[in-house]
């Protein structure tokens, strides 16, 4: 498929400048996965191109880091126009071309790739796994800040705001051509930038077993980190005659303002759950409970985005003493009856799902909650 006499060219002349000049995690390596993923995307997707240019896109792409990481793109591309040995292969309209592609595989570029070449090489240069990149933004942080002399946790933050930026949700990061396995690889970096212990706990596990980190941290390493502090809160599921379930319109808070959401409160300090239980249905609802009228319990572990993580106690309440009413006005807005079949999409959402995981006969589940989600109305 590759020129044989292209492939030994790049292989005797183009791999040496990668590995004599590595530069967090932009070496020889990552020009072999992002070449092998180029040909794998292309397949996937069935793109008629040509090969030999695919490959000296990706080839060249990072060439030019170690002399410029800021303008890597353009140093790579002019450094590629430059070789005499590539008019051998491609003329000048191909020439410009790959050009362009090295420029535009660029994840912030802030204008769209100009060709296929330079939308592939933009895709295949994202990662797919996480460990890796991961690894790759550790090392890259260290190479960047090594004159600061920085701790490990100031280059794990300094990882975690890059990577968040580029691969969180409405990230910078482009990717033309999404297959599934970037699908999975955003599924796992978004769980690990909503939980930043987690993102912690990973990137302190790669730097204790791999070699090649531990060399920037020396005997720092071996700190562990610390244990996770959390919150915890009670929900109330009460239900009426017609099995519906109680829900509040939340109003004058600042977490989730407009959403329906169960009768709920923190653990205060002292109480245990059933006494937060009492308490709340008594100061929100106006209500009297008992321990003995629940009839279901349910526990998730809630993780969220710049909150603590919580534990989240669910009881279902058979029967209570008294009329319900709207005890807090400056905190609720209305109360509605819902089926807990069709439970509604302006509900927070970690309830909502806590909730059907039970109806499924899960009792204990883990949630991500993004704390600062604005409910948006429509107007029909």
């Amino acid at each position: 498929m590759i020129n044989k006499e292209l492939k030994k060219y790049i292989e005797e002349t183009i791999k040496p400048q990668y590995i004599n000049n590595n530069y967090g995690g932009h070496g020889w390596e990552h020009i072999q996965d992002v070449i092998y993923r180029s040909f794998e995307l292309m397949g996937y997707f069935n793109l008629k191109i040509n090969p030999n240019m695919v490959y000296v896109v990706a080839a060249y792409h990072d060439i030019g880091y170690r002399q410029d990481p800021d303008n890597h793109e353009q140093v790579s591309s002019e450094m590629f126009m430059q070789d005499e040995e590539m008019k051998k292969y491609f003329n000048e309209e191909e020439r410009k071309i790959i050009a362009e592609a090295i420029v535009d595989h660029r994840a912030s570029l802030e204008y769209e790739a100009r060709s296929v070449y330079g939308k592939l090489v933009s895709s295949a240069d994202r990662a797919i796994d996480v460990d890796n990149m991961l690894r790759r933004s550790i090392a890259f942080q260290a190479e960047k800040h090594k004159n600061e002399n920085p701790t490990i946790e100031e280059i794990i933050e300094y990882s975690f705001k890059k990577l968040s930026s580029k691969y969180g949700n409405g990230g910078y990061a482009k990717m033309y051509f999404q297959d599934a396995k970037y699908e999975v690889f955003l599924e796992r970096m978004n769980e690990l930038f909503s939980d930043k212990n987690e993102f912690i706990k990973a990137e302190l596990s790669l730097i204790s077993k791999d070699t090649s980190l531990k060399k920037y941290f020396g005997k720092e390493v071996s700190k562990k980190p610390e244990r996770e502090k959390f919150l915890s809160s009670i929900y109330l599921i009460i239900k009426n005659e017609n099995g519906e379930v109680l829900l509040q319109r939340r109003q004058g808070t600042k977490l989730w303002p407009g959403y329906l959401a169960l009768p709920a409160g923190h653990i205060d300090e002292g109480e245990n759950a059933y006494e937060a239980a009492i308490r709340e249905a008594r100061e929100e609802l106006g209500i009297e409970i008992a321990t003995n009228d629940i009839v279901d319990t349910f526990v998730a572990n809630r993780k969220n985005k710049s909150l603590p993580p919580y534990y989240d106690v669910y009881f279902e309440i058979s029967k209570y003493v008294g009329k319900i009413k709207i005890a807090e006005p400056e905190k609720c807005s209305e109360l509605v009856w819902c089926s807990p079949f069709n439970l509604p999409d302006d509900m927070i959402d970690f309830e909502k799902e806590a909730m059907e995981n039970n109806a499924n006969g899960i009792k204990f589940s883990v949630t991500y909650a993004d704390n600062e989600k604005k409910l948006v109305k429509t107007k029909k």
